[in-house]
């Protein structure tokens, strides 16, 4: 339930779902620079608290999940993936969202 791309100057963005016992699966965002630490992220942004949970097993969720630079200036990070806006078996919703580094223009 992750993807990730690049941008022309070789930095990294990446978006996921996170969710443990304490918080619901939600949407969040990160990346690095090129230059920055390996195995290192900058801090992520939540795109999308969850506020639901999914009950069962009978219908799946999140398998829907990208990450694309846009091809206009090749600096753009777009990324849309699935969360749950109440709990339910079947109740998912669809979240877009766009982010670039300021080093690239």
């Amino acid at each position: 339930m992750s993807s990730g791309t690049g941008d022309k100057l070789g930095n990294i963005g990446i978006g996921y779902s996170a969710s443990s016992s304490a918080i619901n699966p939600g949407i969040r965002i990160a990346g690095r620079l090129k230059g920055d630490p390996k195995n290192l992220l900058r801090a992520e942004t939540v795109v999308q608290a969850g506020t639901g949970s999914q009950t069962g097993t009978a219908n799946r969720w999140g398998d829907y999940s990208t990450m694309q630079i846009d091809p206009a200036d090749d600096c753009t990070f777009w990324y849309t993936t699935q969360y749950y806006g109440t709990t339910a078996s079947f109740n998912w919703r669809t979240r877009v969202a766009s982010f670039k580094f300021p080093n690239c223009q």
